[in-house]
């Protein structure tokens, strides 16, 4: 055989296994590719599902907390619906509330007191269902009644303290979900669709908005029924043959799909492989052409290419290589850009891993913050229980030694005393729990003058004073010989100082120590409350200035309260420009609380002491006349026995406004206490009634209410009040009112 021949046989023989090796590498590779690119399809279609599971678990946890709004349990919806206003998160969802029956309480889409129509049977049976499951559930597509939108619900059941059925819905619009596949980075090509439970389009990227509440194709809906989550080849409604990948929300059970055109998946692959075959081929005649002459050469470099091809196999991007054969030049850049889509394809995959294991990490401290918020409100819950019992069970002893025949004068007194004692007790919590309402809804005003800290000391020390006597502790006070002044509320300060010391006096064993001191230092007023008493443990150190902060209660703890004093004075404190701080050494070590304050150089006017003076109290009128208008019929009457004991008024008492209207005209009294909330006319409206009267159109008019809000004293004014007292008033108050009368 002459060596030409022989070289192109040998040629023809070392090209064919190359040929077939490269065939079979070229189909590995798009097998490869056509699995790296369903992988991703996979992973697309989590990712979708777990930022739909995470938005409809954000919205169930706020709609949870929104169902333990005291509004909700008595029953004022005016003001849950204003809370719930305010936690509604954009313009492409709001909150709807159903009563036992399914019928739409209110709909933040529209005013409160809109007229809402009536549901339809099926969404009522739907609406019982979610509240006889007791478990959150979410709706098909359908379109509003009330927004005419397409829309779709998460259902949270609610069942208040006293036992009524509600449903909280959170409404999403096709926008919200569009914007949810946007943050999903889907690539260009690629469509996401959302199936509810029923197979009906609730989003579909690609702006195919036409199709929402349509069923998607039948093959996807079985498929979709059958199995968690799978993939199906074939045709979507445009007509493309296309890879669809499906798997399902968690909470909501809807399916998310995603569906990718085979073109996109195998045409890659397929233009590799065509080019590496014309590679090949042209590789093959001009080895046969110039067997002679590039026989060897052709030999290393299909050798080299053939090595390359089983890196490559092996999972090895293979490093770029160059040939002076163009055919065989090309097959290695192939080889090289499958290297480096395959390396692509592994770092996008550990990315998406990573973004999945931090959108898990990020559910868990979400749903950690939900429990911790839980269990703070039950153990709130628990300790307001636990303070209003208290002191209830004396009042009730002491009512009942009353109601005993034949009690003395020394026993009467006695259970006044504890009544009183306990009554103060009650009300000082309720206060509390109101300061605190306002301070963190940003309405407490200051009054602000300018004050000499000293007198701020001596008036705190004086409230105060009964119960570190009580405990028998020793207070000293050390305080400067010179005025220290402050611009700032002396109300509020006295009661910064007053928590600090009764805090030091409760927690301090008796016969312990308090220090008072009050200095200045580099222009700033600094007071110090300092005590031997129990002290604070590390744990609760760098949290004891928060809402219901406390350390543990033990059973035979009887300090009480409810932790908001010392949150209470970082609010006020801050609201005067100044700050606060706690310092122990640990349990038994005693504590210390520093307050600063900015301080004035001088005051502006000689005013600043007169304007804390205390006003003199006014001569009494006996024999006067006084209307009692209450429908709780024990206060009213306990209320009048005081004013006639005390100060022989002349009362006469009634529990409506009607009733009150007549007796006004006939008895034209000279003062009125009057409650708001009446059974028939409330009491803003008896108020400007009485106004409008002769009898009664310049007599003092008093409310007396639990109701005590600043926008509730600003609608007393209104109306015609000139003093709004809340319940419990103490009695001097009302004493002293009533003698500014002039007969």
């Amino acid at each position: 055989m002459r060596i030409r021949s022989y070289l192109i046989v040998m040629a023809l023989a070392i090209l064919a296994p190359v040929v077939v090796s490269s065939a079979v590498a070229l189909r590995m590779l798009e097998d490869a590719g056509r699995t790296a690119a369903l992988q991703n399809l996979q992973e697309t279609a989590q990712s979708v599902s777990r930022l739909v599971d995470r938005d409809l678990y954000s919205t169930e946890a706020s709609l949870q907390v929104l169902a333990g709004a005291p509004a909700l349990d008595d029953g004022d919806l005016g003001t849950f619906y204003q809370q719930v206003r305010r936690a509604q998160r954009g313009d492409d969802g709001w909150i709807t509330l159903l009563d036992g029956g399914g019928q739409q309480l209110f709909n933040t889409y529209v005013p409160y007191g809109t007229a809402l129509p009536p549901s339809k049977p099926a969404f009522k049976i739907k609406a019982r269902q979610v509240m006889d499951s007791g478990v959150t559930k979410a709706s098909g597509v359908f379109l509003g009644a009330v927004t005419g939108r397409m829309m779709a619900t998460l259902n949270v059941p609610t069942v208040t303290r006293g036992g009524k059925r509600y449903v909280l819905a959170g409404a999403f619009t096709i926008e919200h979900f569009k914007r949810v596949f946007a943050s999903a980075r889907i690539p260009p090509g690629v469509t996401v669709g959302l199936l509810d439970g029923e197979g009906r389009f609730l989003a579909r990227s690609g702006g195919a908005d036409d199709m929402i509440g349509q069923l998607a194709r039948p093959e996807l809906i079985a498929a979709a029924a059958a199995a968690p989550d799978g993939m199906l080849r074939h045709r979507t409604w445009e007509g493309r043959e296309s890879y669809d990948v499906f798997t399902h929300s968690q909470l909501s059970g809807w399916t998310v799909a995603v569906a990718v055109p085979v073109a996109m998946v195998d045409g890659a692959a397929r233009q590799a492989t065509l080019v590496a075959a014309i590679g090949t081929l042209a590789a093959l005649l001009c080895a046969v052409v110039a067997a002679l002459y590039f026989g060897q050469r052709h030999v290393r470099e299909i050798a080299r290419t053939a090595h390359e091809a089983a890196e490559l196999g092996r999972g090895k991007a293979p490093a770029p290589a160059y040939s002076r054969v163009v055919e065989v030049n090309a097959l290695h850049a192939a080889l090289h850009a499958a290297g480096a889509r395959l390396l692509t394809a592994g770092q996008e995959r550990e990315q998406a891993e990573a973004e999945r294991d931090e959108l898990l990490r990020r559910e868990q401290r979400a749903r950690l913050a939900a429990e911790q918020q839980n269990q703070a409100k039950d153990q709130f819950l628990a300790m307001l229980g636990h303070e209003l019992r208290n002191p209830l069970a004396p009042i009730s002893s002491a009512a009942h030694l009353l109601k005993m025949p034949g009690i003395d004068a020394s026993r009467l007194q006695y259970a006044s005393e504890v009544i009183a004692r306990q009554v103060g007790h009650i009300t000082r919590l309720v206060n509390d729990l109101l300061d605190v309402s306002r301070v963190t809804r940003g309405l407490v005003t200051l009054n602000a003058t300018e004050l000499d800290l000293r007198r701020i000391v001596a008036d705190a020390v004086e409230q105060a004073e009964s119960l570190v006597a009580a405990k028998r502790h020793h207070l000293e006070l050390g305080l400067p010989p010179q005025p220290l002044w402050v611009r700032g509320d002396q109300t509020r300060l006295v009661q910064v100082l007053s928590n600090l010391l009764n805090n030091a006096a409760k927690y301090t064993p008796p016969q312990g120590r308090i220090d008072v001191t009050l200095a200045r230092q580099d222009g700033v007023a600094v007071l110090t409350v300092r005590d031997n008493g129990g002290g604070i443990d590390a744990g609760l150190l760098p949290r004891v200035f928060e809402l219901f902060s406390q350390g543990e209660r033990a059973p035979d703890r009887a300090q009480g309260g409810l932790g908001l004093g010392l949150a209470l004075v970082k609010s006020l404190v801050g609201l005067h420009g100044g700050s606060v701080a706690a310092h122990s050494d640990g349990a038994g070590q005693g504590s210390c609380v520093t307050v600063r304050l900015p301080l004035l150089e001088a005051p502006a006017s000689a005013q600043s002491a007169a304007a804390q003076a205390v006003p003199p109290k006014a001569p009494g009128n006996g024999g006067m006349r006084v209307l009692v208008v209450d429908d709780n019929v024990d206060a009213a009457d306990s209320l009048a026995l005081l004013l006639g004991e005390a100060a022989g008024y002349d009362v006469t008492v009634c529990h409506d406004g009607a009733r009150a209207l007549e007796l006004a005209a006939a008895l034209a009294p000279q003062a009125l206490i009057l409650d708001i909330g009446l059974p028939d006319i409330d009491g803003y409206e008896l108020a400007r009634r009485l106004r409008l009267h002769e009898p009664t159109a310049d007599a003092l008019m008093i409310a007396l209410t639990g109701y005590g809000q600043l926008e509730d004293r600003a609608r007393a004014r209104a109306a015609g009040f000139d003093y709004h007292l809340s319940k419990p008033a103490d009695p001097q108050q009302i004493l002293t009112l009533l003698a500014l009368v002039r007969l």
